[in-house]
């Protein structure tokens, strides 16, 4: 989920205390703004750092000065023995501190670098049992700049309103992963474990006016702030919390909403390229991937001599948005039962990526012996399919639609307000 001679400055004898520390730092967290904590390594054997202007490494709460650089000078932080030191491009090493380091520009304008990508904020690394991790600290709503272009993709003129829904609905996710992530270093990943984030490089200009004019807005439901899960493509109808995350409870606000525009057979997330599809397993790759996948999310796991041949795939039920509830893998060595969004999981592609959603119905053919030769999955939308569907809310903001509506639509009971 994105380098050239450098010289850096360190106090004589990498003494931290030698260097005094600046009046102000460009990139300090403007501290007006709610901070998020976004994790972008989490098991980082080493850490290269720079930035457009001059840059300054701080060991614990700002406090002791690190390491020093210019524009475009770089660093490489490693962990040696337990604690982190900073490496010059020459070799030589500051001494060890147990960290954690605290990057900031001090470069009005300037942006820091990590692993290629410019960050807004500061940078922070800290040491664990055998690796470190990689935070980048910064406002909520700079955060949600390299956040929203992401989710919802480039949009064209007329889809603004799509995008001021994605950016509500984001900063409402965020605000309940704060608050839920107190006792932990960071708050949310950078990947699809819970928003994709991409730093300063993915700011574009619509999402950052859609940010902009929705600023603090979110969703509420009996007053209180809510999680707005998202995704790319209902196929028709959204889903709830119970037909997919089977084992989480049920919420009044995450139920199954129609996409359907009134009076047609047509939908609002139809222009989606994956608003239908079809999957076909042929029979080594279908037995090839249920011998990776299928242990870790089945009743009846497979035995250590793997499920022998498979002889059928049978779908067990069907759930109110019409998605399939479970299915069971028939084999000669057992039956195996998966339920819900772990459907997704274990019927992946030869590569490795999770079927589109579980909103499909399966065919099978067979060979001279009762194998099965082919399964076929005939299906519709991408995702869980709970909250908002994103091509939903493109198709209902080219209709007109307003981002309040679009929310409350996907959101049934909730309201959009400010935060308090």
């Amino acid at each position: 989920m994105r380098r050239v001679g450098v010289i850096l400055f360190f106090g004589a004898a990498a003494c931290a205390s030698a260097l005094p520390r600046p009046a102000s730092e460009a990139g300090a967290v403007d501290q007006s703004d709610q901070p998020v904590r976004i994790a972008l390594a989490t098991s980082a054997r080493q850490a290269r750092f720079s930035a457009g202007g001059s840059w300054v490494i701080y060991n614990r709460n700002s406090e002791n000065v690190v390491a020093r650089g210019r524009a475009n000078d770089g660093v490489k932080v490693e962990m040696r023995s337990g604690r982190l030191v900073a490496v010059r491009d020459d070799g030589s090493v500051t001494s060890r501190f147990s960290g954690p380091f605290i990057i900031r520009s001090t470069t009005p304008g300037e942006l820091l670098r990590y692993d290629g990508k410019r960050y807004r904020g500061e940078l922070r690394v800290l040491p664990s049992d055998s690796a470190m991790l990689v935070i980048n600290r910064l406002a909520v709503e700079s955060y949600l700049r390299g956040v929203v272009p992401l989710e919802i993709g480039d949009r064209q003129p007329g889809e603004e309103a799509a995008v001021q829904a994605q950016a509500v609905a984001a900063r409402s996710y965020s605000y309940i992963h704060m608050a839920e992530a107190q006792s932990r270093a960071f708050d949310m990943y950078a990947t699809v474990q819970d928003q994709v984030y991409g730093g300063a490089d993915a700011e574009n200009p619509m999402s950052d006016a859609a940010i902009s004019t929705t600023k603090d807005m979110v969703v509420r439901y009996a007053g209180r702030i809510i999680s707005t899960p998202y995704h790319s493509t209902c196929g028709g109808s959204t889903a709830a919390v119970e037909e997919v995350w089977w084992r989480e409870p049920s919420q009044p606000y995450l139920r199954p909403v129609s996409d359907r525009i009134p009076g047609t057979n047509s939908y609002y997330c139809d222009p989606s390229p994956r608003f239908r599809w079809t999957t076909t397993f042929q029979k080594e790759a279908l037995k090839a991937t249920l011998e990776k996948y299928l242990a870790q999310y089945s009743s009846g796991s497979p035995t250590s001599g793997g499920i022998g041949s498979v002889t059928g795939v049978r779908i067990e039920g069907r759930t109110r948005s019409d998605r399939v509830s479970a299915i069971t893998i028939q084999s000669t060595r057992g039956n195996y039962v998966v339920r819900g969004n772990d459907i997704r999981f274990v019927l992946r592609s030869p590569a490795g990526t999770i079927l589109n959603s579980t909103y499909f119905t399966a065919e099978t053919t067979a060979d001279s012996g009762g194998d099965v030769e082919t399964l076929t999955l005939s299906g519709g939308g991408y995702g869980h399919g709970i909250g908002m569907c994103q091509w939903g809310a493109i198709g209902r903001a080219r209709a007109g639609q307003d981002y309040r509506m679009i929310l409350t639509t996907y959101y049934p009971g909730t309201t959009v307000g400010r935060i308090d």
